[in-house]
C-alpha cells in the first residue's frame, strides 16, 4: 500500500471528494466538505490552502491535477446556488493566485492548436499531460460561463427587488 502525503488539507479534501464521486454522484454534491472546510477558516489560512495547490509552471506534474480538482469544486459550488458570496470570494482568490498559470497554459494550448492547423503533421492525442491540460481548460471555460450566469441571475433578482422597493415607496 502506497503512503500518500498531501500538500494541504484542501488538497486532501479535493482528492478524497473526487475519489468518492461515484458514491455521491446521485445527489450532485460531491465537494460540499471542501466548501464547509474553507468556511471554517480565516482569510490568511484560505489563501495558504489555495496557494498550495500549485506553486507555478514548474509544478504542473503535481499541481495541474489539484488545480483541475479545485476548478471542478468551484464549478459545482457555482451550480449549487448556495453561499454565493463565499464561493465567489474563493473563486476570486483562486484566479488571483493561479490566474497567471491558467493564462499561460491556455496560451500554450492555443499556440499548439494553431501550429497543428498550419502544419500537416498528425495531432498527438495520446499525451496524458496534454489531455489533462485540455480537460482543465475546458473546466475553466465552463466555470466562467456558470459563474457569469449565477452573477447575472443575482443581479436580476437585485434589480427586481430595487424596482419593487421603488414602487412600494411611491405608494406610501
Amino acid at each position: 500500500r502506497k503512503v500518500v502525503h498531501h500538500r494541504s488539507k484542501l488538497a486532501e479534501l479535493l482528492q478524497s471528494c473526487f475519489d468518492a464521486k461515484e458514491v455521491q454522484s446521485i445527489s450532485g454534491e460531491t465537494y460540499t466538505d471542501v466548501t464547509f472546510h474553507l468556511s471554517q477558516m480565516g482569510p490568511s489560512s484560505i489563501d495558504v490552502e489555495i496557494s498550495s495547490l500549485c506553486y507555478g509552471i514548474h509544478d504542473l506534474d503535481e499541481g495541474l491535477p489539484l488545480l483541475h480538482l479545485a476548478s471542478m469544486w468551484l464549478l459545482e459550488a457555482c451550480q449549487s446556488h448556495q453561499s454565493f458570496e463565499a464561493v465567489n470570494a474563493y473563486l476570486h482568490r483562486f484566479l488571483h493566485v493561479h490566474g497567471n498559470i491558467i493564462t499561460r497554459m491556455d496560451q500554450a494550448l492555443q499556440k499548439e492548436n494553431e501550429e497543428s492547423l498550419l502544419s500537416d503533421a498528425p495531432v498527438e492525442e495520446d499525451d496524458p499531460q496534454k489531455l489533462k491540460l485540455k480537460e482543465f481548460i475546458e473546466t475553466i471555460v465552463l466555470l466562467r460561463e456558470k459563474q457569469k450566469g449565477a452573477s447575472n441571475r443575482l443581479q436580476g433578482k437585485m434589480q427586481h427587488t430595487i424596482c419593487l422597493l421603488r414602487h412600494l415607496s411611491r405608494m406610501v
